[in-house]
């Protein structure tokens, strides 16, 4: 088994997935999409690209060759989204950001501090800004309305 045959047998099973789930939203029509059209379109997508990935997989590296040295980084990325996913509501986005990327560039990439505290309150009110602010998209502030 390779790399590319477990990632493309992953991203087919995604797929397929995201298909099964979108039977409950709306698939309207080409001219009045629903909400579940593009959703579908995607997954098929993703479903037609994962099976290249099966078929074309063959000259890959062999799957127990692969050395994990990214396992660290890999599992700090997931804790902080664990972490934004429970403490989000709750603290609201702009302090749950200024954690993360602090985190992320100050502990994980050892950056230096001033580089960790411009890239940190930069994207994370950056983001805010943009999004809640210029594009309407409300973003959560937390319980103290920050």
């Amino acid at each position: 088994m390779t790399i590319d045959r477990v990632s493309g047998s992953a991203f087919i099973l995604l797929g397929l997935f995201v298909m099964w789930e979108r039977r409950v939203l709306p698939l309207g029509t080409h001219g009045q999409p629903g909400p579940g059209y593009l959703p579908l379109l995607l997954a098929i997508l993703l479903v037609i690209l994962g099976g290249l990935l099966v078929l074309q997989g063959r000259g890959a590296t062999p799957l127990r060759t692969v050395v994990w040295s990214e396992a660290p980084h890999a599992l700090a990325i997931l804790a902080c989204t664990a972490f934004a996913t429970g403490l989000l509501e709750r603290i609201g986005y702009r302090i749950t950001m200024v954690l993360i990327l602090g985190f992320l560039f100050g502990v994980m990439e050892r950056l230096r501090p001033w580089q960790t505290a411009i890239l940190t309150l930069g994207l994370s009110l950056g983001t805010f800004w943009l999004f809640d602010s210029l594009l309407r998209v409300p973003l959560p502030r937390g319980g103290w309305g920050f």
